[in-house]
């Protein structure tokens, strides 16, 4: 888990090519101008996924991915985000052509998104974005950044 402020997304460079093309995408392009849907930045090495989504108060089910990063990036509204580091149960299996599996994991940390955050959550590490900050539910519009490992 990588979470701080854009304007230090450069401090990350070097963890690997991919992410350093995201990284600098994020920082030089304004995603909030972005139409909702898929943007490729380098075909399927890396590429945004721009949406409206609803946060949610309740728990939900955590998500991990094998294949990619994930760079959470909060446009118009905030939320929080959470990670574990175990899975309790997993109640759906890794599939391989979303890239996604799903399960109850225990809260080890929670990141509040918002104008000028960003969090990456590295392959394999349960994350669960799309908590409502303090409880407040909302309408927020966000970019997710995909980053092949």
């Amino acid at each position: 888990m990588i979470f701080d402020r854009v304007e230090n997304a450069k401090r990350y460079l070097g963890i690997s090519e991919n992410l350093d093309r995201a990284l600098r995408y994020m920082v030089e392009t304004d995603l909030s101008a972005l139409e909702d849907g898929r943007h490729e930045v380098d075909g399927e090495n890396v590429f945004v996924n721009v949406m409206h989504a609803s946060t949610k108060a309740d728990m939900g089910e955590y998500e991990f991915h094998e294949k990619y990063y994930d760079i959470q990036i909060d446009l118009e509204g905030n939320e929080d985000i959470l990670f574990g580091t175990k899975y309790q149960e997993i109640t759906k299996p890794y599939q391989k052509d979303s890239d996604v599996g799903m399960g109850i994991c225990q809260c080890e940390a929670i990141c509040h998104l918002g104008a000028g955050k960003f969090a990456v959550c590295e392959p394999m590490e349960p994350h669960l974005p799309g908590r409502a900050a303090d409880g407040r539910e909302q309408e927020i519009r966000k970019a997710v950044i995909k980053v092949h490992k």
